[in-house]
């Protein structure tokens, strides 16, 4: 039963600024729950974010490096 996990591939403009997703975003996009996306963040450092005021960002580069690093 294995499985491979199909992520869709986020669009990246290079004469912009790098494409940020919220943290909302990113529990969407993976389906996963607020406490799965501090861990990774956290303690298991598979993804980077940075603070915004009180908002957490994420690069949608480092997340799809996260993608290929962790489940290709």
């Amino acid at each position: 039963m294995s499985e491979l996990i199909q992520f869709p591939k986020l669009e990246t403009s290079k004469n912009k600024l790098p494409n940020l997703m919220f943290r909302e975003d990113v529990m969407k996009y993976f389906g996963i729950s607020k406490s799965t996306l501090w861990r990774w963040t956290n303690v298991e450092r598979k993804l980077k974010s940075f603070k915004v005021g009180r908002r957490k960002l994420f690069k949608v580069s480092d997340i799809e490096n996260m993608v290929e690093e962790c489940y290709s």
